[in-house]
């Protein structure tokens, strides 16, 4: 279940998630980092615990990929490295978990060919890995997914629940967090 009113509890001096006929829609300022990243593309300052905060009830939580996220929950990546220490390394497309073995999933994937190559992995495939994530979600689980547009979906598969954009300071680059509820 989401709770925009638990967003704007835990976060109370920025702009305030709205919901709105069944949708949830904002911007998150997420401010940039004062320290060097760790990784090209990792999350920006307060993004996790605020896409966590929306989703409190969430229980079984993937990272895919997980990057230098280090939980709560399972992560997942392709390619482990100095900085990307993966619980589990697998393709997005092809992941080692039961049907249904998960109420939430949050999904920061390259977002480019160029990024991709960054990353040391093959070219992401939204279609492949929405699928999986398909698979993998319990019936009314959700799926939160970070990139620079919105992905495209299989409305019989998927429910598209709000948009977000998320943005991290001067001259960069503004990425939407797009949230999807699974349907059975």
């Amino acid at each position: 279940m989401i709770s925009v009113d638990n967003v704007n509890r835990a976060f109370p001096r920025y702009p305030m998630t709205v919901e709105d006929k069944g949708w949830v829609y904002g911007v998150w300022y997420c401010g940039t980092a004062w320290t060097r990243p760790r990784l090209y593309g990792e999350y920006p300052p307060t993004f996790l615990r605020r896409a966590l905060a929306l989703f409190p009830d969430a229980k079984n939580i993937l990272h895919c990929p997980s990057g230098t996220v280090t939980g709560p929950g399972i992560t997942v990546d392709a390619q482990p490295n100095h900085v990307v220490k993966p619980m589990v390394i697998a393709d997005a497309a092809r992941l080692p978990f039961k049907d249904g073995s998960f109420d939430l999933i949050l999904s920061d994937p390259p977002y480019s060919p160029g990024d991709a190559l960054k990353y040391g992995v093959a070219k992401w495939s939204s279609v492949a890995a929405l699928k999986e994530f398909h698979r993998i979600l319990s019936p009314g689980g959700h799926l939160g997914f970070l990139h620079t547009y919105y992905p495209s979906y299989y409305r019989k598969n998927w429910r598209l629940l709000g948009l977000i954009a998320v943005v991290t300071g001067f001259l960069r680059q503004t990425r939407m967090f797009s949230i999807f509820e699974r349907i059975e």
